[in-house]
């Protein structure tokens, strides 16, 4: 059963909340569930065993376990579907919800019931393709182990089929009638689609890709998780296209997390959740107040701090946000501050810290795109510096009349925090040096980061028991199944819209900034901005990163430049009032509502502007670090 104290829930507010009790119901008490979950949690376990063996025998012995690597893409691919599976009863998967909140109380059952219809019927022809996929790789082989292809195809099949058995339960909790109705419109729709597809013959193909468009807007109005939706249209598109068979689908699903950086997501996920839930995160807290309590804005100065920190640890946002949200919430209200300011300063520096190392986004980028992934994480320093700064600025100006007490640490009370905080502070140094100095891939790196933080956690601070580490292995499966099932649907639609020549598009569009690299950088931001509101920020900068990025040199703008830039303008768009869902996760964490955090938060969203314009028209801070290095 979940409880909304837990970090990895929190995320159940970004979901849609029609239905919501009765996913919760699902949950407590259901054996393929846990049977899902138990699968998902050896699978993680065992990359972790697979990744920090070969760290291992490549240290003592110079020599790589080539078969580990093997072992850890059979893993990807059962967190992925699995994983994200099991993400789907439990909320974890994000949705845009804020339209289908303001619908009439009368409509939401009908319109939940609508959804779940949409993620069975992806999730039988997602089903279908996988098992076609299976017998036409029946005697394929990996190279070192001789796993069997068959083994890669399970797990999409199983999740599929999860998938399926999970929307069907939360249909039966459904009233009949509006199940029998939604059944009877989507039965209506496909037929449509189908008739039409049929009529119109190779015509079909001139109008494919604006209808496959319009039903995309649809379901993210009505609260289709993104991943779903992503899945759904680019099997609508490729059906009544027929520019290539549907075949090809769960063959480039599984390409989609093929690349070895997507290895180490579930590895910075569990290093985040160790950490929080061992106690390092707060004994960083700890020390951060001792430091940065003093100033005017006290505590909102401490949260700037550690989300900067915090960023350069757990690689995933709302595991940053919910790491330091809850342990400094019951400190901000008993000092008076406005949880809506609370809100919205956490807000501000979820999307500052972005571009701090090892962010999942900058992981994702790299994967998809040219750009390498140590030069991206020393790029991102200085503009998230330079945006914490501004931040930090605003909220000394902002905190002369308000409420809210500074705390003045002693020398002795400053050492003895710093102390205990020394082992925490080791992680994210261990973390981002070890990848930009090329020593270590950010593979061996983020498991070697995981063994180092249960160590601490489990023997140096005894804070993490045995079912503890479970939950936290639970949580990040579920977490990371979310993230990997996003990326392997949103890379697939993204190879989709190649099909259909809308790079070539997307340029044509461009045409009329006549080379200019500033108007070029503007009309990116506003796009990722919107885009990252719209589909949670991370389907956006997979979509747009590989169809954007090309175009970059062609305006005179450094790709690595270029790529911060739409990281930042993404995580914006993401944490940004009145529809991003990381606003929705901030905002329930500080127990205020998202009227009160955006009125709060028209600040520092200028502030944001002007440091992501700043980056954007000033390449120097992008470059520089990475120059001085000798990265480029």
């Amino acid at each position: 059963m979940h409880r909304k104290s837990e970090p990895a829930t929190l995320v159940d507010c970004a979901a849609s909340s029609v239905g919501q009790s009765t996913s919760l119901r699902i949950h407590k008490r259901d054996p393929l569930e846990f049977v899902a979950e138990v699968i998902v949690v050896l699978a993680l376990f065992g990359e972790l065993v697979a990744m920090f063996g070969n760290v291992i025998y490549r240290v003592f012995w110079n020599s790589s376990l080539l078969w580990s690597l093997e072992i850890g893409e059979l893993a990807l691919v059962v967190m992925t579907f699995v994983g994200g599976a099991i993400a789907y009863p439990r909320n974890e998967h994000m949705a845009l919800h804020a339209f289908v909140q303001r619908l009439p109380k009368k409509w939401h059952e009908a319109v939940a019931a609508f959804g779940h219809w949409q993620v069975f019927a992806m999730a039988v022809m997602g089903c279908w393709l996988a098992y076609r996929m299976m017998l036409s790789r029946w005697d394929e082989q990996t190279p070192y182990l001789g796993l069997s292809a068959i083994w890669f195809a399970v797990p999409m099949i199983f999740g599929m089929v999860l998938l399926a058995y999970f929307a069907v339960a939360r249909l039966l909790l459904q009233p009949r009638r509006e199940v029998l109705f939604t059944a009877m419109v989507i039965a209506l729709l496909l037929a449509g689609v189908v008739a039409l597809s049929a009529v119109l013959g190779a015509e079909a193909r001139s109008y494919a890709l604006s209808v496959s468009f319009a039903i995309f807007a649809m379901q993210l109005l009505l609260g289709v998780p993104i991943g779903f939706a992503l899945l759904m249209v680019t099997l609508l598109y490729l059906y009544t296209s027929n520019i290539v068979p549907l075949s090809v689908v769960p063959i480039n699903m599984q390409a989609g997390i093929s690349s070895f950086v997507m290895l180490s997501i579930p590895f910075f996920v569990l290093a985040g959740y160790v950490m929080t839930e061992g106690g390092l995160s707060r004994r960083l807290t700890e020390f951060v107040i001792t430091l940065v309590g003093r100033f005017r804005g006290g505590m909102l100065q401490v949260v700037v701090v550690c989300m900067y920190i915090m960023s350069g640890i757990s690689g995933s946002k709302v595991a940053d946000v919910a790491a330091v949200g809850t342990t400094i919430k019951g400190v901000m209200n008993k000092e008076g501050y406005d949880p809506g300011e609370t809100a919205a300063v956490l807000a501000s520096c979820a999307i500052m810290g972005e571009t701090v190392p090892p962010s999942i986004a900058m992981l994702v980028l790299a994967s998809v795109t040219s750009l390498s992934i140590g030069t991206l994480f020393v790029a991102g320093l200085l503009p998230a510096a330079i945006m914490a700064v501004c931040l930090m600025v605003l909220i000394y100006f902002r905190s002369a009349s308000r409420a809210g007490s500074t705390r003045k640490a002693s020398p002795v009370q400053i050492t003895k925090a710093g102390l205990s905080a020394i082992p925490a502070l080791v992680a994210p140094i261990l973390l981002i040096g070890g990848i930009v100095s090329g020593i270590a891939t950010p593979t061996e790196v983020s498991s070697t980061a995981v063994v180092y933080a249960l160590i601490l956690a489990v023997v140096f601070y005894r804070a993490l028991n045995a079912k503890q580490f479970w939950n936290v292995m639970a949580k990040t499966a579920a977490q990371a199944g979310m993230v990997l099932f996003i990326t392997s649907t949103a890379s697939t639609f993204s190879w989709s819209l190649t099909l259909a020549k809308m790079p070539q598009q997307i340029a044509a569009w461009f045409a009329f900034l006549h080379g200019s690299s500033w108007l070029f950088m503007l009309a990116t931001i506003v796009t990722l901005v919107l885009m990252g509101a719209l589909l949670e920020g991370l389907p956006a900068l997979l979509i747009f990163g590989p169809l954007l990025l090309p175009m970059a040199p062609l305006f005179g703008v450094d790709p690595l430049q270029y790529g911060i830039v739409i990281i930042i303008a993404m995580g914006m768009g993401a944490f940004s009032p009145p529809i991003g869902v990381g606003m929705f996760v901030t905002c329930s964490i500080c127990d205020t509502s998202m009227e009160n955090a955006t009125r709060h938060m028209v600040p520092y969203l200028a502030v944001l502007v002007m440091g992501i314009l700043l980056v954007a028209l000033v390449p120097w801070f992008s470059l520089i670090v990475p120059k001085v290095m000798g990265l480029i």
